[in-house]
């Protein structure tokens, strides 16, 4: 190629033509001649000295070809890097120091090969790294991240829900055989994997949306490493639709409390090594404070003002660093005294959910509730028995909602639970029509 103002003359020139392939050379004329290889070779019989590039051609085999076009991207981007290294040259064309000696100028274009070299290198090695890999890189590596809304890093909980996706979409790829590689996410993409979801799986609507939510975020962080370009999969619905919850209402929460369950054990109807009287004992907390399962687990951490006039219980909770101050129910002043400020544990959350819907069943909890279920591609309405539908988070709804139905204002429930949006507090509230004609009745008199 010959530059600017014809100062300097490069050329690209083949070492050895007569070998199947060859080295490209870079030779140059500035104040003196100089050679620098580009590091590429090239098929001797493709090469072209008058365009300074190699030939495509359909009489050539494929894997010349591709190896003809890679060759000729190589030089296009050393060409362009040589330009900029030789700017500064252009403006001194006279300068016959260490500045416009041959040796300079040599120095400057093996300082753009370099650049394209490792440039292609950073790409081969983006090549290299798959979609799962990438994944599976993110996730074992979540528990060092710290989230930049609370400023703390990533909860245990957080990461165990990114191993599961992870594990979905692991399987995913194996059963349906995709190819590892960032060009499957496109619109077929979303689609096969609805289709799997419903047929192979029959999973619920909502895990639709909730493993594409993750999706897209590991995506965007791929997308801003440069390993992929195509923003498809933003396009990805990833908007879960409401799930029917039950609650507890404040007389179903006293038959629960009020259980004998020492008796219970000694008539043989629960195990007498059973845990299930924690159980109950932590349910009813969270049905009178409404705090999560992670600080209901954390009790220690709270401050219980039993002795105040009104007493309150203070915490900071866990997963959005709120502090809140909670009026203290009898109940729970009963159950400090009983375990004398050291609540015991929650067990785990498969068993801690088993001893609910047995303690439901215990206190006859039994009415029938019609639960619309979105599962495998249809909708269908499945009869539970009420107590069937107790779990650990149904005593953080229960509290919500019972404050909500005797008029207590949005903004000061807000404030105990430790919502910032009232957006994501009302998805709490379990009123039924008729409570809310009841509630509403009030302002139509």
């Amino acid at each position: 190629m010959a530059n600017k103002k014809g100062i300097i003359n490069l050329n690209y020139n083949l070492k050895d033509k007569s070998e199947e392939q060859t080295l490209v050379y870079l030779i140059g004329y500035f104040n003196g001649r100089f050679k620098v290889s580009t590091t590429r070779s090239v098929y001797v019989k493709t090469w072209d000295s008058e365009k300074q590039r190699c030939i495509i051609s359909t009489s050539f085999a494929d894997r010349i070809n591709r190896a003809s076009r890679k060759v000729n991207k190589f030089l296009d981007d050393l060409d362009a890097a040589i330009n900029k290294y030789m700017a500064d040259i252009y403006l001194n064309p006279n300068d016959k120091s260490y500045f416009g000696t041959p040796n300079f100028v040599k120095d400057r274009v093996k300082l753009a090969v370099e650049d394209v070299v490792n440039a292609d290198k950073e790409a081969e090695e983006k090549k290299a790294i798959t979609p799962l890999k990438f994944f599976r890189s993110y996730v074992e590596n979540m528990h060092k991240k710290v989230d930049v809304h609370t400023g703390r890093y990533i909860s245990d909980r957080t990461i165990v829900h990114h191993k599961t996706v992870l594990k979905r979409y692991e399987d995913f790829f194996a059963e349906k055989h995709l190819k590892d590689d960032f060009s499957v996410f496109d619109l077929h993409f979303q689609e096969l994997f609805i289709d799997w979801a419903y047929t192979s799986k029959n999973y619920r609507y909502n895990t639709i949306p909730a493993s594409f939510s993750l999706l897209k975020v590991w995506l965007n962080e791929a997308a801003r490493q440069g390993l992929i370009k195509d923003e498809t999969y933003k396009s990805y619905r990833s908007k879960s639709v409401e799930v029917f919850n039950i609650y507890l209402t404040e007389d179903e929460i006293s038959r629960l409390y009020a259980l004998d369950i020492p008796m219970l054990k000694s008539k043989g109807v629960i195990d007498a090594k059973s845990t299930i009287e924690e159980t109950r004992d932590l349910f009813i907390i969270g049905c009178w404070t409404g705090l999560r399962q992670s600080d209901l687990n954390h009790l220690e951490k709270a401050l219980f003002d039993v002795e105040a006039k009104e007493p309150t219980i203070t915490v900071l909770t866990e997963k959005t660093a709120e502090m809140v101050k909670i009026p203290m129910h009898h109940y729970i002043r009963e159950l400090y005294v009983k375990y004398g400020g050291k609540f015991p544990k929650m067990c785990y959350k498969s068993r801690f959910n088993e001893h609910l819907k047995e303690l439901g069943r215990l206190a006859e909890i039994d009415e029938e509730v019609m639960v619309p279920i979105k599962q495998g591609g249809k909708s269908k309405s499945v009869k539970y028995k009420k107590y069937q539908l107790i779990k650990s988070h149904t005593a953080r709804r229960s509290f919500a909602t019972n404050l909500y139905l005797k008029g207590a204002p949005t903004i000061s429930i807000m404030k105990l639970t430790g919502h910032t949006t009232e957006a994501n507090f009302m998805k709490y509230i379990k009123v039924t029509r008729e409570e809310n004609a009841q509630l509403m009745q009030q302002f139509f008199k």
